[in-house]
């Protein structure tokens, strides 16, 4: 956090001036700043409406981008998805896990935290995860 120069209001870091008055942490006031109160009627430009592209050949959802974060793994709570997030990356492959189990927020049967990976390393997480559940599996029997 940051406190404006101009009217001491805490600015999160993430802003660049102040939300209150439009002033720069050094003091240097945005001379074209209108707090969003102040403006009469509707933000020029009108709301954004997220479009889903579809591949047009087939209709189908386009492929994640290589470097997106994808699902790879629904595990059973916190312990065991941050376990496999830290073998998966032993492992040479790049993963993160959830760190809320929203199972415990909402109550819900069909949630659980997840285990993410890049989409360029999915074939080889899921393959490693496979010999997981398969090493799992046989233990519990």
């Amino acid at each position: 956090m940051w406190t404006c120069p101009k009217c001491e209001t805490k600015v999160d870091p993430s802003f660049d001036v102040c939300w209150n008055c439009g002033t720069r942490s050094d003091g240097v006031e945005d001379p074209t700043f209108v707090k969003a109160d102040d403006k009469s009627g509707p933000i020029a430009g009108g709301p954004l409406t997220p479009e889903l592209e579809l591949k047009e050949e087939t209709g189908e959802l386009p492929e994640p981008l290589k470097g997106d974060l994808v699902e790879a793994y629904l595990a059973l709570d916190l312990m065991e998805a941050t376990f496999l997030a830290d073998q998966l990356n032993a492992a040479g492959i790049h993963a993160v896990s959830d760190t809320y189990d929203l199972h415990d927020a909402l109550g819900s049967m069909d949630s659980g935290p997840r285990v993410w990976v890049r989409a360029d390393d999915l074939p080889q997480a899921r393959a490693w995860l496979a010999t997981y559940d398969r090493n799992k599996t046989t233990t519990a029997e």
